[in-house]
């Protein structure tokens, strides 16, 4: 951690475009990028509470949550690899498929008990996971700000999908306090989330079509203008009458000698990378274990029902957001490694904690108090590490497929998968 891989001279150009001030059409759509992933993650956990009864509902047993929940990060870690390669080219047409596969999915898990299809609920799910454009919003904020915001930014990002984890949980425990129609398969406390979900993505899929703005990318792709020339045939009356390449040979020769081109090392090699990566791991794959195993823990051990479980995760995503802010505060003053470091300390200590089981004395406090730990290391960790990731890869990755966005992803949509199938 103690070198960036970044050209510095190419990094320093980079900070002042990506410095300039925003227009208001910018910001708005930074927050539309926000509300992207804020809407994904709710989408993700708002079934927590209620899968198991779902599939159980459906003639399937409730250990069937896991891989109700686990169908969204499969079908993630697929669809990350095309908006990796679809953000190269637009980000506001990538993000308009992912919500229209949020869509459908949603209709699908809505209309599932009504079909009496635990496979109408694997495809909603599954759809659902298309809908992660994770990568595409990481990315946006490795583009557009400065590497002295990014971690600002990133924790904002964070903050952002905490919200949403706190939101989901909380509308499955209102949703749970509703009277249906005793008759209705069509609207039920299983299937209210899909419907709920598929009114909070129409309202944005409008909202984000008609206000949100490209950015511009000039800084990293550079200017149009050198492949127009390029396309001019010679002899034309549109070539200029003085070419470059004359005056620009000497130049080219005189700092050639000066600053030699350097050889990226692979990924595997690359040990700032790879490092950001494997915690990225590491704590996705801590908060998918606890999250999507708290329903059945807290209702074998303490006999917690719907309305408890929800309750208790929308409480641990509301804590998230003054977490972070915390941490957004302290990366003016402190590097990013620093962060990370007193992160993973309090991230092992609470794992442990919560690990200590004895059968006399294990209470829903011990839980509960350990549980809160885990899930603020964990996200209060996503911020830094996202921030050093897109500082420390090298520049010419932020062009390709294999962007910070897409790596982090990656690493983190396949630990909430494995984490799912461990609990199932």
């Amino acid at each position: 951690f103690d070198h960036d891989y970044d050209d510095r001279d190419e990094e320093a150009e980079t900070e002042s475009v990506a410095t300039k001030v925003m227009t208001r059409s910018q910001q708005i759509s930074s927050f539309l990028n926000l509300g992207s992933t804020f809407l994904y993650m709710t989408n993700y956990y708002i079934v927590a509470p209620t899968s198991g009864q779902y599939a159980n509902k459906l003639g399937s047993s409730e250990a069937m949550a896991g891989i109700i929940i686990g169908m969204t990060p499969n079908a993630a870690l697929v669809a990350t690899v095309l908006y990796g390669w679809w953000s190269n080219h637009s980000y506001k047409s990538a993000l308009i498929f992912a919500s229209c596969c949020s869509l459908v999915g949603n209709v699908f898990y809505a209309m599932a008990l009504h079909q009496d299809s635990l496979t109408y609920v694997m495809i909603g799910r599954f759809f659902n996971g298309f809908g992660s454009a994770r990568s595409i919003n990481r990315r946006f904020i490795a583009d557009t700000f400065s590497r002295s915001e990014r971690s600002s930014a990133s924790a904002s990002f964070v903050v952002a999908g905490g919200l949403g984890m706190a939101v989901g949980p909380a509308i499955a425990a209102i949703l749970g306090k509703v009277e249906y129609p005793p008759d209705s398969d069509l609207f039920t406390v299983e299937t209210a989330p899909g419907w709920v979900m598929l009114s909070l993505w129409s309202i944005f899929f409008v909202c984000f079509a008609v206000l949100f703005e490209e950015p511009d990318r000039s800084h990293i792709y550079g200017n149009d203008s050198k492949k127009n020339n390029a396309s001019i045939p010679p002899n034309s009356e549109q070539q200029p009458l003085l070419a470059k390449s004359d005056s620009t040979d000497t130049h080219n020769t005189n700092t050639s000698t000066t600053k030699p081109v350097k050889k990226e090392p692979p990924i595997y090699k690359n040990v700032p990378v790879m490092l950001t990566l494997f915690l990225y791991f590491v704590l996705k794959f801590a908060l998918e274990c606890l999250l999507s195993s708290s329903a059945t823990v807290t209702s074998f051990y303490f006999h917690w029902n719907t309305q408890h479980t929800g309750t208790f995760l929308a409480f641990l995503g509301l804590l998230n957001f003054p977490a972070n802010m915390f941490v957004a505060r302290l990366s003016h003053n402190y590097q990013d490694r620093e962060l990370i470091y007193g992160t993973l300390w309090l991230m092992l200590v609470s794992v442990l904690g919560i690990f200590v089981y004895n059968a006399d004395h294990y209470t829903s406090y011990q839980y509960m108090a350990f549980a809160i730990l885990v899930f603020l290391s964990a996200n209060c960790l996503e911020g830094p590490n996202m921030s050093l990731l897109s500082k420390v890869i090298p520049k010419s990755w932020a062009k390709g497929i294999f962007n910070s966005g897409f790596l982090a992803t990656e690493a983190g949509t396949a630990a909430r998968s494995i984490g799912d199938i461990l609990i199932s």
